[in-house]
């Protein structure tokens, strides 16, 4: 009898949560329906919206790539990730950006679906992303867009194929080599803090995506890129510790930095309300940018 009871109140408190889940679940999909659809709740509620896989695995010959392209146009919008990200990484924007153009995103090699591969420099992964597309049948011109890490990507694959890349995006990259040249010594006594926390940056980054670092970065601080229309969008910062002037004089110093790139083709904006994830804070600046950069390239076709 006791037994019974027992078993009695578990189905009846089984009963009462799933009930609650049913209620949770229908209260969902009707917010869901009067927003309009998944996306618009997610991005309602501040979450970017879910990837859905859609690419396949291209074989390149040594290793297999995960690339996912959608949509259709000229130039090539393609995708580098920042440190650790892949194709999902891009999930806020995608779908925007496969309704301007073609958009390639794509796992780079060791993250993702994508084969492992020991330790290289960003001018491999570069010509790996090369051929890649070039086995998938993707055309050029490529504008290529890269967030953090994946900036550095994309300025050696700029580089490397400079005659097939038609403009850069670059969204509050990772630089360290244009950080020790013009940042650095501008920091007074936090000079030596700011090295070390650099340096912390490198070793990560080397760990994380299998990168022979010192040689990439020397490939990085080569890499000729001059005539090439940059775009670049930075989150804005403010060093407490220093001064109004000397911040304001870092500031300026990160334009020229970038100006270097490219001199008098990098346009530089400031993502206000963004932290470093841009593409997930505010994806809308993104495909803004992205979108005045394509009108640039096919207008300058004709």
């Amino acid at each position: 009898m006791g037994h019974n009871v027992r078993y009695s109140r578990r189905a009846r408190l089984l009963a009462i949560v799933m009930a609650v889940l049913i209620g949770l679940t229908l209260g969902v999909a009707i917010d869901v329906t009067r927003d309009g659809g998944p996306r618009l709740w997610l991005a309602r509620h501040g979450l970017p919206p879910l990837y859905l896989a859609a690419g396949r695995l291209v074989d390149i010959g040594p290793r297999s790539f995960y690339l996912d392209c959608r949509g259709s146009g000229s130039p090539t919008i393609v995708l580098e990730a920042g440190m650790g990200g892949g194709a999902g990484s891009w999930s806020p924007v995608l779908d925007d950006l496969a309704g301007l153009s073609r958009v390639c995103a794509y796992d780079r090699a060791n993250l993702g679906s994508s084969d492992r591969r020991a330790a290289h420099t960003l001018a491999d992964a570069a010509d790996d992303l090369a051929a890649l597309l070039d086995k998938a049948g993707e055309m050029a011109p490529y504008l290529v867009v890269g967030h953090s890490l994946g900036a550095d990507y994309a300025r050696t694959f700029a580089a490397r194929q400079r005659d097939r890349v038609a403009g850069l995006v670059l969204l509050d990259p990772f630089a360290p080599d244009l950080q020790s040249r013009w940042i650095d010594p501008l920091l007074g006594q936090l000079r030596a803090e700011y090295e070390a926390h650099t340096d912390s940056l490198r070793a990560l980054v080397s760990r994380v995506e299998s990168l022979d670092w010192p040689a990439s970065e020397a490939g990085l601080r080569a890499a000729e890129l001059s005539g090439l229309p940059i775009d670049v969008l930075v989150a804005r910062r403010y060093e407490p510790r220093l001064d109004p002037a000397t911040n304001a004089r870092i500031a300026l110093a990160w334009r020229s930095a970038y100006d270097s790139l490219s001199p008098r083709m990098v346009s530089y904006g400031f993502a206000e309300g963004s932290g470093h994830v841009i593409p997930v804070d505010r994806p809308d600046l993104v495909v803004e940018v992205i979108r005045a950069l394509v009108e640039r390239v096919r207008a300058g076709a004709h």
